[in-house]
């Protein structure tokens, strides 16, 4: 059920973001695709124990990412990829592959600001403080973001922002459960920018 949701969402963005970057001539002398790199910082929230004794907590994240997309007068598209590694050790990895729409408010000439939803599949493996073994989740998420595109150029932007993807994951192993709440995090992006023929 949550998968073909998922897969709705993909194929909505995808088909809203092809019409928005195929309206017409006065659009295309501001249609660029995009390259991005992306550093962030995050906390991912968590549960884990039974039903009647359980711990909450939260893991801090450094995190790199890379995403490509296209862009018009206003929304921005992207399909990306986000590797995490938290303070501890305790994750083997948190990965996260998914897409974004953005709507832009151009205030102003050197920047605007953006407001956008994002979906995908987050994949981690783990291992739970007591426990000789790991735990893997491969769950959908869904979230949203907003922030500031500074343009240096026509070429070069940088993009500071907030994120949430809500996980809401389950694993479960001899009657304990580890649950997986949401990836939180602020970021910093280059996005390099070359017209569309």
């Amino acid at each position: 059920m949550i998968k073909k949701r998922l897969r709705s969402l993909a194929f909505t963005i995808s088909l809203v973001g092809s019409t928005l970057l195929a309206q017409g001539s006065d659009i295309d002398s501001d249609t660029f695709s995009l390259v991005g790199l992306e550093g962030s910082y995050s906390s991912l929230d968590y549960e884990n124990g039974t039903r009647t004794d359980n711990t909450q907590g939260s893991e801090s994240l450094g995190g790199l990412g890379l995403k490509i997309g296209a862009e018009s007068k206003d929304f921005r598209i992207f399909l990306g990829a986000h590797y995490f590694v938290d303070s501890e050790s305790k994750y083997d990895y948190i990965v996260t592959y998914g897409a974004a729409l953005q709507y832009k408010f151009n205030v102003l000439q050197i920047a605007n600001i953006f407001v956008g939803i994002n979906g995908g599949i987050a994949n981690m493996k783990f291992r739970t403080d007591g426990e000789d073994f790991s735990r893997t989740l491969q769950e959908p998420y869904v979230g949203g973001d907003i922030g500031t595109n500074i343009h240096f150029g026509r070429s070069i932007d940088f993009e500071v922002g907030a994120r949430i993807m809500s996980i809401q994951g389950d694993n479960t192993i001899n009657s304990v459960t580890y649950h997986v709440g949401s990836i939180v995090s602020g970021y910093g992006t280059l996005i390099f920018k070359w017209q569309m023929d």
